[in-house]
């Protein structure tokens, strides 16, 4: 069993929540993924457009590395404890294929786990080589619709571009993510690039100051 910070596991359910798939998308995807390793726990959640990790240090608590996927229906659930433990310290401890949620209080709740999706998503190979490759002057094209998965980040917020057809890498604290780009259609890029010249040239001329009269 390990514990973490009063006021931790919304903020990781917050900031991960709006990137789990919808109900069209596969069930490996429909999901947070909640693994502890080495004194640190993380919540990840995708929808393949984009990745999400928040991560917190434990305050008590070690043992062996463990994952719990929480699946799309179940996160009411996992809301609901929330409202009922967040307040306080919240210990975790993965039974079997529940995540049992306990607080102080000595309110126990248990969550089924995913009979989907047995094995987590790695997010270290996608998100760690994208550190790496540091950021581009290459264009990219993005979904807009995604962007608002991103509001409940803590500023300031840091992104880059990693290379074209690459993520774009978002850094906050405790945080870690990527979008990815999209394909542009063809003709696409020609019109952006229209409309980029079209601002240019509301560009004003500054009227001249004159120089101020000698003394």
């Amino acid at each position: 069993m390990i514990t973490i910070a009063d006021h931790t596991l919304s903020r990781l359910v917050s900031q991960t929540r709006p990137h789990v798939g919808n109900l069209v998308d596969a069930e490996a995807v429909q999901c947070i993924t909640f693994e502890y390793d080495n004194g640190v726990l993380y919540a990840m959640a995708t929808n393949r457009y984009t990745l999400a990790v928040a991560r917190t240090q434990v305050t008590a608590g070690s043992g062996k590395p463990w994952h719990a996927i929480v699946r799309r229906t179940q996160i009411p659930e996992l809301a609901a404890a929330i409202k009922l433990l967040d307040s306080k310290p919240v210990n975790l401890e993965r039974k079997g294929d529940r995540l049992i949620l306990s607080g102080d209080s000595g309110t126990r709740i248990a969550i089924e786990l995913s009979p989907f999706a047995k094995k987590p998503l790695d997010w270290r190979k996608i998100l760690l080589p994208a550190l790496e490759r540091g950021a581009s002057d290459q264009q990219m094209a993005m979904e807009p619709k995604f962007f608002g998965a991103w509001k409940n980040l803590p500023g300031p917020v840091q992104m880059w571009s990693t290379g074209e057809g690459k993520p774009t890498v978002i850094v906050a604290a405790d945080f870690l993510g990527a979008q990815m780009p999209i394909r542009m259609r063809d003709g696409a890029h020609d019109t952006l690039r229209a409309e980029l010249d079209a601002w240019k040239a509301a560009t004003r001329d500054e009227p001249e100051t004159s120089e101020p009269a000698a003394a």
